[in-house]
């Protein structure tokens, strides 16, 4: 998992996919859903950094599967995060900076902000929304999801079976 994770950070996509792969089908096999969420997540950046929005959506909708059967609220907000990404790769921009909301309140909600080692993806994808839509739309969307985190719960924001692409 740790070569993955180092390989998917150096941008060596292709070894990450072949040593996250071999864990997913691990975690899968003993019903492991807070592996799998995290493996899920991961898949879907490396499909997101190959430009590959469809498969990161469907992978990061999968892991937001995964992330709710486990509770754990921060894994729910790395797969919102990772359906950020996906959005903001197939040019959804609005939809992206309202996931970021959504993810960013429930990792408040368990006072678990994510450190600064680990905010290279939500950065990036932060980075990509504001520059699309600008500084003042993006603090809208940003707080709408973070609203809608609030009076809803996460499953009616993207309803993990959907198949709807962005």
């Amino acid at each position: 998992m740790g070569l993955g994770l180092s390989a998917r950070r150096r941008g060596d996509l292709d070894t990450a996919e072949r040593h996250l792969r071999a864990w997913l089908d691990w975690c899968r096999q003993w019903q492991g859903d807070p592996g799998a969420a995290l493996i899920l997540a991961e898949l879907g950046f490396v499909a997101e950094l190959r430009g590959d929005p469809e498969t990161a959506l469907d992978l990061h909708r999968e892991g937001l599967e995964a992330a709710l059967a486990t509770s754990d609220k921060r894994a729910v907000a790395l797969a919102l995060e990772g359906l950020a990404g996906a959005y903001a790769g197939a040019g959804d921009h609005r939809t992206a900076a309202r996931l970021l909301g959504a993810g960013s309140a429930a990792r408040d909600a368990v006072n678990a902000p994510l450190p600064a080692g680990e905010r290279g993806d939500v950065d990036r994808i932060t980075a990509a929304a504001r520059r699309a839509l600008g500084a003042d739309a993006f603090a809208d969307e940003f707080t709408k999801g973070r609203l809608e985190a609030a009076d809803a719960p996460i499953t009616a924001l993207h309803p993990p079976g959907q198949k709807s692409r962005p």
